[in-house]
């Protein structure tokens, strides 16, 4: 029997050996050795799969696969919830928006909603350091500028007016806020150049593609204001 076919008879069963094999072995010191190798090598892997299984294995696995089934229910929890608070939060946008748009119809109603709306949001003691230059980069998008600053500015932000991206100004008054909203022109809002209220008076002036709001209360003069605005307000279209 050839080397190769000695190993191969072997590896294939190193304890169940033809007697072919066996004579191989005898005649040949080496190949006994190579099969003693072999067997203490099987004997090993026997003892190492032969494990007795503890008593609490099944509640051990029981166990776990409760913490696992308990983890994911966690997790499916965040992520309803996390649904739900995303949903919460457009709705209370689309509200938000919907407060500003269809319940009104005149621009003057709807800047007076919206001044109401920011209640106590601003105030004269609050730092008036906005700058014409950043109040101009936001101009840029109505194609506008300020040649010079109307007031002390307080607070120059983009909002949503009836929907429109428009920018919200609000300047220190005498007593309280002055209010001035840039908005793009809106056929389906009607324009009143004066309005007031029992807190509050207001200017609409209608430029070719904005119009420009200002709101006060009562000890501020509105004509001043206005003539501010006309005076440093450039368009470019």
């Amino acid at each position: 029997m050839d080397d190769l076919q000695f190993r191969r008879n072997v590896y294939a069963d190193p304890s169940h050996l033809d007697d072919e094999t066996r004579q191989a072995i005898k005649e040949d010191a080496n190949r006994e050795s190579f099969v003693s190798e072999l067997e203490a090598l099987d004997q090993d892997i026997k003892q190492a799969l032969n494990i007795d299984v503890p008593e609490d294995l099944k509640s051990k696995l029981i166990l776990k696969q409760t913490f696992v089934s308990h983890r994911q229910q966690q997790r499916k929890k965040r992520v309803h919830l996390a649904l739900a608070a995303s949903v919460a939060f457009v709705m209370g946008l689309s509200l938000k928006f919907m407060q500003f748009s269809s319940a009104y119809n005149t621009l003057s109603d709807h800047a007076l909603a919206h001044v109401y709306h920011e209640d106590g949001v601003f105030s004269n003691q609050m730092p008036a350091n906005v700058t014409l230059a950043s109040l101009n980069n936001k101009m840029e998008t109505f194609d506008g500028s300020f040649n010079g600053q109307i007031g002390e500015l307080i607070s120059a932000e983009y909002c949503r007016f009836d929907g429109m991206k428009s920018l919200h100004l609000v300047y220190k008054g005498i007593t309280s806020p002055v209010t001035v909203f840039i908005i793009p022109q809106n056929k389906d809002l009607e324009i009143e150049s004066s309005f007031a209220d029992e807190n509050f008076k207001g200017r609409a002036v209608s430029y070719q593609n904005s119009n420009v709001v200002i709101i006060a209360d009562e000890n501020e003069k509105l004509n001043k204001w206005q003539e501010n605005v006309e005076s440093n307000i450039r368009w470019s279209t």
